[in-house]
């Protein structure tokens, strides 16, 4: 019960790419500035390599193109919800 799950959160980068991808206007941003914020938020780049491949096989991330051509990251609505959860368990738990 729960072993996917599990396996993902201890994860280092996992719960981080999550709040910082919704801390973006319309849960997306160009790959560059989400790094910064990434590590402006005391994560490393490396703990976002980590997960990215479980993020995106999972659905919980996925990329596309903006018109400028440039590469935009995003949390989908599976991702958003599973980041809901996570802060409705961490309130049950405070």
């Amino acid at each position: 019960m729960g072993n996917k799950f599990y396996t993902l959160m201890k994860k280092r980068g996992f719960s981080e790419t999550l709040t910082v991808l919704n801390s973006f206007d319309n849960k997306e941003a160009v790959q560059a500035r989400f790094f910064e914020k990434f590590e402006a938020s005391d994560s490393y780049y490396n703990a976002y390599l980590r997960v990215k491949k479980s993020l995106l096989d999972t659905g919980l991330i996925k990329f596309k193109l903006n018109d400028a051509n440039e590469k935009v990251i995003y949390l989908t609505e599976k991702g958003l919800k599973v980041l809901k959860k996570i802060n409705e368990i961490e309130k049950l738990i405070d």
